[in-house]
């Protein structure tokens, strides 16, 4: 059944209002639209603290109950709060509450009223009204008591003045809401309130993002590294200027506006670590505020040592490690214990963490006996700053590049006990690329065709690499097979061949690729067009065919493109086997080779192909002069980058790669 406010206003107009002493009324359980016990009973004490300041404003509605009693089906939070009062003492037990009586079988009607068409105070009035009080000399407190709420909903209703009206206008016709217009409160500024509320987009107008924007420049004392470091207390005694948001969850956080000073008062205190740091021995100590990567990529690092631990040292690490052996045997046997029985008393869980408690003690023990090199330290230093969580930390052991030279001349020396660990790690100099990656990956895509086209030919060697590469995936690196696959074999297969065209945009008119492409070709129309036909089709053929259609595929699988010069490659050991000769694949053109490199590495290369003499005409030249020039001197004479030349590697594997890395000058 619905009613409509028409109807419950009637019932509430004929109905009579009186007081009724406190203990005459109770909570209904028949008549109440909404349960008990629905409401939040956080605002309780404050509803109370408003009662006794200012009595109950708005009657409760009662119906006549049972031995002179009335029950309340509407206004149960003021009845637990009267309650509250009467049993503190504040109130009589007789104390006479403003009630409204309404007939049985209207209660439920007039209890909808409370809850349907009520309609709480806009809190821009609540503003107006908490101004009023305190403009009559009321206090914070005494404003919150009144209205039954905390000093701190006072407090923020009443920054709400600081909102430009444009902004406060806008707020009263629910365009802007109380989060958002909370967050622009937050700043005094009214020119920077309304042009950021104008700057954002209506579908990003959070109160999230607002803060970003209005708190651009200035530093969270809850976040910052620096300001935890350098704490608030300290910076707003040596004058800081702050401010801090009502409307924050936390009443402690604050936003830092003097960021020089922060970074003074941190680099003050980092210097007392400073000098604690400096009495180790180091050449140099460096005071960051926070540190920076790219400040110190080109410095080198200093590498702890192991010294050898005391007869004491040992004989307690020993002592630790047998306790952990110990424990792991006591986990092992419960764990195969055969018994159904749970561990109810957790004896699994306590030797685990008895053991982890161990191995941390191993571990600290372990850090002791890593030290600094005493004779390499006056060679290196060391970065004090502020770590992420807020605390001093330290970046020891770098070494400046002016100091690199001295730094190996005394690992040298240091190492001459025979340590074959290196004592100190040098960044290389960083040198620019003969050939660009893209340059390097066309070059090695051209040199992967070429061996594929080879391959074809030598059932030979295909058998050898494919045989190489299940060796060391099944003997050499214990490489396990995965159960359940539906595969009769676990060899995986790429066809690389397929790629190589995104590599090279000159790939398709290669004579390798095309020899490739016709023997694919080939291969697909002979083979039968149903997947399941092909195994009993191979096992029919002669030996000779299965031979040549393995060594195709194997061809096809053929990898190595790489975008920086290696001093090795995966192919090298193929390439031997094959005798390849990459100038029957490959030739300098503009188009391959010279429009991609410099106008000085053009005239090494005509240089080291032909002579200097030939070279000197081309330096006069333009760079498409110069080009074409190089195209006409160099052809024939099979020149090579030395990307694409082939050697006798120390060690020929026909199915390792290499993790050595990039030549930097691109030529040997």
């Amino acid at each position: 059944m619905k009613f409509s406010k028409a109807e419950i206003e009637a019932v509430i107009e004929a109905s009579p209002r009186t007081t009724v002493p406190f203990n005459k009324l109770i909570l209904s359980d028949t008549y109440q639209a909404r349960s008990a016990g629905s409401t939040s009973k956080m605002s309780i004490a404050e509803l109370a603290a408003s009662i006794k300041e200012s009595s109950v404003l708005q009657n409760l509605i009662v119906v006549k109950g049972a031995r002179g009693l009335f029950e309340v089906c509407a206004g149960g939070r003021r009845l637990e709060a009267l309650t509250l009062l009467v049993a503190s003492g504040e109130i009589a037990e007789n104390y006479p509450v403003p009630v409204l009586i309404v007939p049985a079988d209207k209660a439920l009607i007039a209890s909808l009223s409370e809850n349907c068409f009520h309609i709480p105070m806009h809190p821009a009035d609540e503003y107006t009204a908490f101004a009023k009080l305190m403009g009559q000399g009321k206090s914070v407190e005494d404003v919150a008591a009144a209205f039954g709420v905390t000093p701190l909903v006072v407090k923020r209703r009443m920054k709400l003045a600081t909102v430009s009206p444009q902004l406060m206008a806008q707020f009263r016709e629910d365009k802007i809401g109380l989060d958002c217009l909370m967050v622009l409160a937050s700043v005094d500024d009214h020119d920077k309130q309304e042009q950021t509320w104008a700057g954002v987009p209506t579908w990003n107008r959070r109160p999230d993002y607002l803060r970003q924007l209005l708190t651009q420049g200035e530093i969270e004392s809850d976040r910052d590294p620096v300001a935890k470091y350098v704490t608030v207390k300290t910076y707003e005694k040596a004058g800081g200027t702050l401010r801090r948001d009502l409307f924050s969850d936390d009443d402690k956080k604050a936003y830092l506006l003097d960021a020089p000073l922060l970074e003074k008062l941190a680099t003050e205190k980092l210097q007392k670590k400073a000098k604690q740091v400096a009495a180790d021995g180091w050449k140099w100590i460096d005071v960051r505020v926070r540190y920076n990567y790219d400040e110190f990529v080109k410095y080198g690092e200093l590498r702890k040592t192991r010294r050898e631990p005391t007869e004491q040292e040992a004989a307690s690490l020993t002592e630790l490690e047998t306790r952990i052996a110990a424990l792991h045997d006591q986990m092992e046997a419960l764990a195969e214990a055969e018994s159904d029985e749970s561990d109810e008393n957790g004896e699994y869980e306590k030797l685990e963490t008895e053991s982890e408690s161990l191995q941390a003690q191993i571990k600290a023990r372990e850090d002791t006996l890593s030290v600094w090199p005493a004779d390499l330290m006056t060679q290196a230093g060391c970065v004090v700053y502020v770590g992420n969580d807020g605390a001093a930390a330290l970046k020891c052991g770098l070494v400046r590049p002016e100091d690199r030279n001295d730094m190996v001349q005394a690992a040298r020396l240091a190492g001459e006990g025979g340590d074959d660990e290196s004592l100190v790690s040098l960044p290389s100099p960083k040198i620019r690329p003969v050939h660009t990656d893209k340059l390097m990956r066309r070059l090695t895509a051209h040199r992967v065709a070429a061996v594929q086209a080879e391959l074809m030919d030598r059932p030979d060697v295909a058998l050898a690499a494919i045989t190489a590469h299940l060796a060391v995936k099944l003997l050499v690196d214990g490489y396990r097979r995965h159960y359940g696959s539906d595969d009769a074999l676990t060899v995986s297969a790429t066809n690389t061949h397929a790629s190589l065209p995104s590599e090279a945009d000159d790939m398709k008119a290669s004579a390798a690729w095309q020899k490739v492409e016709v023997e694919r070709a080939t291969w697909a129309a002979r083979l039968p067009e149903s997947v399941d036909a092909i195994y009993p089709w191979v096992l029919a053929q002669e030996l000779i065919t299965v031979q040549q259609l393995l060594t195709f595929l194997i061809a096809s699988t053929v990898t190595g493109v790489y975008g920086v010069e290696r001093s090795k490659q995966s192919t090298d050991a193929l390439a031997v086997a094959l005798g390849l000769d990459m100038s029957k694949w490959w030739s300098a053109t503009g188009p391959s080779y010279f429009n991609h490199v410099s106008k000085g590495r053009i005239l090494e290369v005509v240089s080291e192909a032909v002579d200097a003499n030939a070279a000197s005409p081309l330096a006069a030249l333009k760079k498409d002069a110069a080009v074409t020039g190089a195209e006409q001197t160099v052809a024939g004479t099979g020149w090579l980058p030395t990307v694409l030349r082939v050697g006798m590697p120390e060690k020929a594997s026909l199915s390792g790669d290499t993790d050595e890395p990039p030549v930097a000058n691109g030529e040997e």
